[in-house]
């Protein structure tokens, strides 16, 4: 007897990396039995789970790309406008200000919608970046890349809130790790561009042109993406009686704004001052650096995706604990080592600290409802900023007193020890757990439904009919 499956992935843009796992598991997982294949999500996503998770990944591409063009250039840009270390950590902490205002453009998704302001987030990004590229001087080179950075922390917060609203909930943390790592794909599409830094002491500028090319995927973006259910179902309720500063909700916001603050206090140094360090002190140029940060990250996206994959099945806590301590520990060796050490230091600390993205991030959207969730992850971005612009400046300075990096980076290895203190202490464990069950005034009034006997948790959208014969990825 021959048996013949015909089946269609419903996963644009990326659909073509699940087609060879999916077409093994068709054959090995005939008969679900309620395990998924290690690359897959721990729950299984429907159709529209797995259409919304590949459009929006496809626009984390771009919101990457975007996010990290100062960083990866700043050290070229300081050659033509003749800046120190010490200038380079305040422009970059002033550019990194731009997310304060992304706090009125996200605020809309609360009130409008998702999608709307996701795709103009997107061409806003792209029309500022532009303009940068014809900076006169370093003050409107700085300007226009807080306008950057406010529109892509606006898409990178609207894209998490349709990540943790539309995926399962058992998946939700492996989402997160799918975005980094599409994220992740579009900074280092930064990194392919940036030898045209090394034709001449202006070539950084064409890397400032590139997103351009993203203007016909955007189109096709806004065809596909449907405005996100959960906020369709509250939109037409009644406002509710406690806002985002009540004390149901501001002690949560305080919690992980503190934690996002102390994270990105030694994170954000670390970015923007690697390639200083590999160019300064190292004596690499814009081609060896290329080399290094793309053989050191591209292991990343498997610690991206092991670690959301665990956050969801051993929880977040267990993750975060091993990642802020033992990956961010590699990571600070790596800015006192040399040689091919440095290079093996550099791809176990990636791996590792790329557990903290997902496991991490996927609270900002979890632990509020759906009237204020967009607002909430943009504040707790707000004060990662605040972090990031701490840490920078005390870089900078540091760094050109005690000329090197390395001590430094060792020294604000404090800060992110101490938010993985307070995550396990006052977070609660949010893994496998409905967004409803965690805010329980978006569960709305009761409705009547057939008697339910079985044990299991309810499904994100428990209209869809079951799913125990889709797909493994959708």
């Amino acid at each position: 007897m021959t048996e013949t499956i015909d089946y269609h992935l419903a996963i644009p843009y990326f659909g073509i990396f699940f087609a060879i796992p999916v077409r093994r598991a068709m054959k090995r997982f005939r008969r679900f039995d309620g395990v998924q294949p290690w690359w897959a999500p721990p729950q299984r996503l429907d159709v529209r789970a797995a259409a919304v998770m590949g459009t929006i990944s496809a626009a984390a591409v771009l919101a990457g790309y975007l996010g990290t063009l100062i960083s990866q250039t700043l050290t070229f840009i300081a050659d033509e406008f003749d800046v120190d270390r010490s200038g380079q950590g305040v422009a970059g902490a002033v550019v990194r200000l731009g997310v304060v205002a992304s706090l009125a453009v996200v605020a809309v998704a609360d009130r409008r919608g998702r999608r709307k302001v996701a795709m103009a987030a997107a061409v806003g990004g792209i029309a500022a970046s532009v303009a940068g590229a014809a900076s006169p001087s370093l003050a409107f080179l700085v300007g226009s890349q807080m306008t950057v950075r406010m529109f892509a922390a606006a898409l990178g917060t609207v894209i998490l809130v349709y990540a943790v609203e539309e995926m399962p909930a058992g998946a939700r943390a492996y989402a997160l790790s799918l975005l980094g790592m599409s994220s992740a794909l579009g900074a280092g599409m930064v990194l392919w561009v940036l030898p045209a830094a090394d034709l001449g002491r202006r070539g950084w500028r064409i890397v400032y042109v590139v997103p351009v090319l993203a203007l016909p995927l955007l189109r096709d973006i806004a065809r596909r993406l449907p405005e996100s259910r959960r906020f369709m179902t509250t939109a037409s309720r009644p406002p509710p009686s406690e806002g985002l500063g009540s004390r149901s909700h501001l002690p949560k916001l305080l919690v992980l704004g503190a934690i996002s603050f102390l994270i990105a206090a030694f994170l954000s140094p670390a970015d923007q001052f690697r390639n200083e360090f590999l160019r300064d002190e190292r004596g690499f140029n814009a081609g060896t650096i290329t080399l290094f940060v793309t053989l050191a990250g591209t292991p990343g996206g498997l610690g991206l995706l092991i670690g959301g994959r665990a956050a969801d099945v051993v929880g977040r806590k267990l993750v975060i604990l091993t990642a802020g301590v033992v990956g961010l520990g590699f990571l600070v060796l790596v800015f006192n080592t040399a040689g091919p050490l440095m290079w093996v230091l550099a791809v176990v600390a990636s791996v590792i600290s790329a557990a903290l993205l997902p496991s991490l991030g996927v609270y900002r959207g979890e632990l509020f409802p759906n009237r204020f969730r967009s607002r909430a992850a943009g504040w707790i971005s707000v004060m990662a900023v605040a972090g990031s612009v701490s840490g920078l400046v005390v870089a900078g300075r540091l760094a050109d007193r005690w000329s090197g990096i390395g001590p430094v980076m060792a020294v604000l290895w404090i800060a992110p020890l101490v938010a993985v203190v307070l995550v396990l202490l006052l977070l609660p464990e949010t893994s496998r757990r409905e967004l409803e069950e965690l805010n329980p005034e978006d569960a709305g009034p009761p409705t009547p439904t057939q008697p339910d006997h079985t044990t299991a948790r309810p499904r994100l959208n428990p209209e869809d009919p079951d799913r125990r014969g889709s797909l493994p990825d959708g």
